[in-house]
């Protein structure tokens, strides 16, 4: 069947099963929200464990006096003027399953706004890690509200800056663009969803640096493949947008109008918001913008990084019946002159569009309810390497008298449709149909001279290429009793992907003379590719006593090729942190296969928090890099460019521990502590076959029998660390917060202890770092129930420091952080 049959035949035969009520029968609604979202039950727990009875009660009463849909940012002035880490600190605990697809309904998350302050920004770590964990092993939830006062500013700086969660590290590509990596998951391999996002050109944009915080609802990490919701994958980020809220007594406008300021890089951003409805109506829109200039880091060197940027986003929703709704949003994203140190390109103009409607039914004859949504996200950017800021970053551009620019254009679209038959705290299925379709394409047309090698407007692309996925689901949610329950999960996916561009385009690539053909520089012209996927998990949660819960997992996931992976054809792409690299694509790769068990516990006593949750996997066909050759240029004969290819790696292991742990000292006084660890190994480093670069005349080719990267002349161990593993990492601080029941003011000061790693892939040529510690301290003041103020600084010992992901060279140019950093901003709201 042809890929694009798949997308009707799955649509009809879906909706024919359930309202021809060929599925399981009807039963009580138990999921709600978005699309898998499920709406679970919460309940208080203090020292008294107030009955669930007189809670219910509670709940409809906050309902009725509060607007019946999410907490906009228009409501966050009352959330704000709540207390604020009220002491003993009553934890959020759902009784039953709360899936890793799941976001807060609107009635947990007033209550806990009320208990916490403001929408838990500074709310315990453990009490957000506990209300995903509770029904999952390795699942956080990041609530976009601390955008507020953390001043982030895209959805990946929003995960950097939290520390809600643990095994997420994150490259700082620029300071609106950040890149996340799940336990040591590498640049590229995370899918975000409610609509599925992809990067356009992995090494420049990623899949959170299109979404600004202050827009985000809530971000779910799923750090393991325990959830059938969002395609074949081994992680996953669910985004949610905020949403067009209601107002039950009638119809009300708001708005909010915030600012905020950083002096290093003289960063500026403004955002003005308007929202309103009523009972069955709802809207809001906003518009934001920011601009920078160079930062400067602790040693006083300024680094090339401004940037201009502007979004607006736009939500509609409306209750057509009772059981009956549609939900709009819609996002645009425009940047211009955005400057990345430490890679080839800058980006001269990017655009984003986004947009996703969902349809609801509940409470049908055949269910208890159905959610259908559909999606189109396009990404498209022009970039050049001519700036004279990045000249002098890469003299070896001037040396090569390289002129190069880039153009891409990165399409997503699909559908998905979840129905769900269950009973509240009871057993419950999910059942659903979905389909992605990608289409992606980048030029690298660029000028210049290797030796005697001369090329002119030579390309070297992503060719346009599409891969369209259709999978089906299901999941089980089952309590045994009051104190376990357990999950199990199942999905199988078909995906097919292929080259569409044009033959004459492909027939000339790359900057050797004479030229090769696609098909030579990949090794294989057999472009079109299919792959059977399917993952299958089991997970539960069983309370030990009154103050301990043991939480466990196991799981098997599968990931195909990305089309970067399959057919990408020497761009000149800084994937490793020695940069300078090309990257080959090759259509040969099999999925990659993870096995993966988790196992946890948490603890929560009055004063005291802690949890530590550990965990192993098992990567078969892992997708890593193979040294195809590297080019040593003058003064000193030093590494100058790497040249790599994809490659399948036989086993790879990852291995890790994530601890956290606070106190309440007093009721003004909380020191917490976090740590994080992983270990990530290819076993199996030599593999059966070295790949020969193609050369005029002459393809690429396997060599059985040789090791991986035999031809780069450089050696490497049977097993060897995988590139981009981050080093082990803490964070030690202390909350000084008002006692009060109204929680006006707090304040934090924590250190972030990063170790040297030197567990790095050599054969890579990827070089040590040394650890370093910074200091942050930063604050808020309630000073009306209409004004927030915050202020802080980043970095207040004004330490020069890189990160591990960090660009650095042989010739000593190196990208470093920024130094000190003071900011300060505002929201009024009305």
């Amino acid at each position: 069947m042809k890929s694009d049959g798949w997308f009707f035949a799955l649509l009809a035969l879906w909706i024919g099963a359930t309202i021809g009520g060929w599925l399981p029968g009807r039963t009580p609604l138990v999921l709600g929200g978005e699309t898998g979202d499920a709406a679970v039950e919460i309940w208080v727990e203090d020292s008294k464990q107030p009955d669930q009875r007189a809670l219910d009660a509670t709940l409809q009463q906050e309902e009725s006096n509060q607007a019946v849909s999410n907490v906009t940012p228009g409501e966050s002035a009352a959330v704000r003027r709540a207390s604020f880490l009220l002491q003993p600190q009553p934890p959020l605990l759902p009784p039953s399953e709360l899936q890793p697809e799941t976001s807060l309904p609107p009635v947990a998350l007033e209550l806990s706004a009320r208990l916490f302050g403001p929408g838990q920004i500074e709310q315990s770590l453990l009490s957000q890690q506990q209300r995903m964990m509770a029904g999952q092993p390795s699942i956080d939830i990041v609530l976009g509200l601390e955008s507020l006062t953390r001043v982030t500013t895209d959805a990946g700086s929003l995960l950097e800056k939290s520390p809600s969660p643990l095994g997420v590290g994150t490259q700082r590509r620029t300071p609106i663009v950040t890149d996340p990596r799940v336990r040591g998951g590498r640049v590229g391999q995370l899918a975000a969803s409610g609509s599925h996002w992809i990067p356009a050109r992995i090494d420049l944009d990623t899949v959170l640096s299109k979404i600004d915080s202050r827009i985000v609802e809530d971000i779910i990490v799923v750090k393991g493949p325990y959830s059938v919701l969002y395609g074949p994958g081994l992680h996953f980020l669910d985004v949610e947008l905020l949403k067009a809220p209601r107002y039950a007594g009638g119809f009300e406008s708001h708005g909010s109008t915030s600012f905020d300021y950083k002096v290093n890089g003289e960063q500026w951003y403004g955002r003005q918001a308007l929202w309103g409805g009523n009972s069955d109506f709802g809207y809001r829109v906003g518009y934001g913008h920011r601009t920078g200039n160079d930062y400067t880091t602790g040693a006083g060197a300024g680094v090339p990084s401004s940037y201009k940027s502007r979004d607006v986003d736009v939500a509609l929703g409306v209750d057509l019946s009772p059981g009956r709704s549609l939900e709009f949003s819609g996002i645009r994203l425009d940047q211009t002159d955005v400057e990345f140190p430490g890679y080839a390109f800058d980006i001269d103009y990017l655009v984003t569009d986004g947009y996703d409607l969902q349809y609801v039914m509940e409470d049908c004859a055949a269910f208890d309810r159905l959610t259908f949504a559909v999606w189109y996200n396009r990404t498209r950017f022009t970039g050049d390497a001519q700036r004279p800021a990045k000249r002098r970053q890469f003299p070896f551009l001037d040396y090569m008298h390289y002129v190069g620019f880039t153009d891409v254009d990165s399409v997503s679209s699909g559908f998905r449709v979840v129905t769900t038959w269950g009973e509240d705290d009871g057993p419950q299925w999910n059942a659903g149909v979905d389909l992605r379709q990608i289409k992606q394409e980048l030029n690298e047309i660029a000028s210049g001279q290797i030796g005697f090698n001369i090329f002119k407007d030579a390309n070297s692309p992503l060719p346009k290429s599409r891969s369209t996925n259709p999978g089906l689901f299901i999941e089980r949610v089952l309590p045994f009793n009051e104190r376990t329950t357990v999950t199990a999960g199942a999905r199988v996916d078909f995906t097919t992907t292929n080259v569409v561009d044009d033959p004459q385009k492909l027939a000339k690539l790359g900057n050797q003379v004479p030229q090769s053909s696609l098909a030579d520089i990949l090794g294989t012209g057999e472009w079109e590719q299919d792959f059977q996927t399917w993952s299958v998990y089991l997970t539960g949660q069983h309370e030990l006593g009154p103050h301990w819960k043991l939480l466990g997992g196991i799981g098997h996931g599968q990931r195909p090729p990305s089309l970067t992976e399959l057919y990408v054809a020497q761009s000149f792409m800084f994937l490793l942190q020695n940069g300078l690299n090309t990257v080959t694509g090759d259509p040969k790769l099999h999925p990659e296969r993870l096995w993966q068990c988790d196992l946890g516990l948490n603890c929560e006593f009055d004063r005291f928090r802690g949890g530590i949750n550990g965990f192993h996997a098992w990567a078969l066909d892992y997708i890593t890099f193979e040294n195809l050759s590297v080019y040593y240029g003058p003064p000193f004969g030093q590494a100058e460019q790497v040249n790599l290819k994809y490659v399948n790696t036989d086993l790879a292991t990852f291995a890790g521990v994530e601890l956290h742990a606070e106190y309440d000292w007093t009721d003004r006084l909380t020191p917490f502590a976090t740590l994080q660890y992983i270990d990530g190994r290819d076993r199996t480093r030599n593999g059966y076959f070295a790949t020969r670069p193609v050369s005029p005349g002459s393809p690429s080719q396997r060599v059985i029998g040789l090791p991986r990267g035999f031809f780069s002349g450089i050696t490497g161990a049977s097993n060897e660390p995988l590139p981009g593993i981050p080093p082990l990492e803490s964070r030690v601080g202390v909350r000084l917060h008002d006692a009060s029941p109204d929680e006006r003011w707090a304040v934090e000061l924590y250190a972030r202890i990063v170790n040297d790693q030197d567990q790095v892939a050599r054969s890579l040529l990827e070089t040590p770092t040394p650890g370093f510690t910074t200091w942050d301290v930063r604050g808020y003041w309630q000073a009306s129930d209409h004004l927030l103020l915050v202020a802080g600084v980043e970095n207040f010992t004004d330490k020069n420091y890189r990160e591990h992901f960090d660009f650095r060279a042989e010739n000593g140019i190196a990208v470093f952080q920024p130094g000190v950093n003071f900011y300060f901003g505002a929201e009024s709201t009305y």
